[in-house]
């Protein structure tokens, strides 16, 4: 009996081991394109951001404000969650052409998020519902060159700026476009058709074309004695809005020695129709807004590199007038920006309370949100205030270990048009943020980090909503980012 025990485990063991044998045979696969032309690259990431977050309405109690935005959704205020963006990508071509293709899922860590199984209380779970993994951004292109043509044909929905160099109040986003780039005896140019809105409506129902939004971009890119000078022009045919607005602006930025510029200005100059609800014209409006930014820094050393600089963006002085002075951008992407962007930072995320929307450090949805002319989900507001706001910092790397600490106050730019909608006086005084970054760099692959932010409420807070809005606003994030 013991022999046969013996013979039969030695024939389980052989059986067990045959996969692997044979898999060992096989070898190592490759990917390969199916044309023989075209070469490929596989790469990408995941983020993973447990934040803990508390007083995000700079109050104590419960309020219909106490919870942020980020790209995985609303968070709740006074909890830990867990954040997690993955992506997978692939970039190649072949002679005068070029892809890049970058699939992701940006999502709250939550079972219903991920496993698609059935919750506790058996409710059946979406599965990334709003975050699906798909196709995030998109590039093909096809470069004339060859032809004497100096430009390259390309389409899809990349990230595309036109002063993320400087202080990103304008526009960056990834949305959907086709256009053309290139350059000329050493001048870039970018020509973009950007559909931010392309809506088809329902027939019967509403207008498509009353709901559509679509943007127009010129950028070229000079040397200048070390610096780059960049103007840029966007047309915005917002039907949406009944708005078509101007954008008139150029940015500088690059090193001169150990110093840094980076400064722009852009001016927005249209006409709002103001409807009815019978979609009459009521009357028009005249848009007539500014927005700039500076900073300096200083490239000391790779260990101490400080910096200062500050924002204006004009606000709204008169609700009932026939004019526009608040500054509305296409998107303000300064989350992304050179001097003080900082993905983790509170004033990044979408806070109810300030109406600063996501990526941006504006209060642009201030007074009456969607009355505007732009804006991030066409968000911003005809009567926000506007704003000023000036900051310090420094940053540097030591061996693998990198840092980077500021301090930034907000003032409102006007409040004229805001005492209007609320019927009382309004301070300018906003309030202060601090932020700490902190991560060390163990391989080009992995690093561990954390960002510490700190937002002071002011009295133009407690004027708009109440005395109990006076509590500090804190959010902690961990980073652990994987890289290949």
């Amino acid at each position: 009996m013991k022999k046969i025990k013996n013979i039969l485990l030695i024939a389980l063991m052989f059986l067990m081991a045959s996969p692997v044998l044979c898999f060992a045979k096989m070898g190592t696969g490759k990917v390969r394109a199916a044309s023989k032309d075209v070469d490929i690259q596989i790469f990408g990431s995941l983020k993973t951001y447990p934040m803990y977050s508390k007083n995000v309405d700079f109050n104590d109690k419960n309020t219909k404000y106490d919870e942020t935005l980020d790209e995985n959704g609303f968070m709740g205020d006074d909890d830990i969650g867990v954040r997690s963006e993955f992506r997978l990508g692939f970039k190649g071509g072949g002679e005068n052409w070029g892809f890049l293709a970058i699939l992701e899922s940006d999502l709250t860590y939550d079972k219903g998020n991920t496993d698609r199984g059935e919750r506790s209380n058996g409710e059946s779970a979406n599965g990334m519902s709003g975050n699906s993994f798909g196709v995030e951004k998109l590039e093909f292109t096809y470069d004339f060159s060859s032809y004497g043509v100096p430009t390259t044909l390309e389409t899809g929905w990349q990230s595309k700026a036109l002063d993320i160099k400087t202080g990103g109040v304008l526009y960056g986003d990834d949305h959907p476009y086709i256009g053309l780039r290139g350059k000329i005896h050493g001048v870039s140019y970018e020509i973009l058709d950007l559909f931010v809105y392309d809506d088809i409506g329902k027939v019967g129902v509403t207008d498509g074309d009353a709901l559509d939004w679509n943007v127009y971009t010129l950028k070229l890119t000079v040397p200048v004695m070390g610096l780059n000078f960049s103007p840029f022009y966007a047309y915005s045919d917002n039907d949406a809005r009944n708005a078509t607005v101007n954008y008139f602006g150029a940015e500088i930025y690059g090193k001169i020695g150990i110093i840094v510029p980076r400064a722009e200005f852009v001016y927005a100059v249209g006409n709002k129709e103001r409807l009815t609800l019978n979609g009459r014209s009521e009357k028009d409006l005249d848009i007539s807004a500014y927005a700039a930014f500076a900073s300096v820094e200083f490239d000391i050393s790779d260990a101490i590199q400080p910096y200062i600089g500050g924002y204006y963006m004009s606000g709204d002085d008169d609700a009932n007038d026939d004019d526009i002075n608040a500054y509305n951008p296409i998107t303000n992407v300064s989350r992304y920006a050179s001097t003080f962007g900082m993905e983790n930072a509170f004033i990044y995320k979408y806070i109810p309370i300030l109406g600063s929307h996501l990526y941006s450090n504006d209060f642009a949805m201030l007074g009456k949100k969607e009355t505007g002319y732009g804006g991030i989900s066409n968000s911003g507001s005809a009567y926000n205030p506007g704003m000023y706001s000036l900051g310090v910092g420094c940053k540097g790397v030591i061996e693998k270990f990198f840092y980077k600490t500021q301090f930034q106050y907000f003032w409102f730019a006007e409040t004229g048009a805001l005492e209007d909608i609320y019927g009382k006086d309004i301070d300018d005084a906003v309030g202060w943020e601090y932020d700490l970054e902190l991560t060390y760099y163990f391989n080009k692959h992995f690093s561990l980090g954390n960002v510490f932010s700190y937002f002071d409420p002011d009295d133009a807070v407690e004027d708009l909503y109440g005395d109990d809005y006076d509590d500090g606003a804190i959010m902690d994030t961990v980073e652990m980012i994987w890289k290949f």
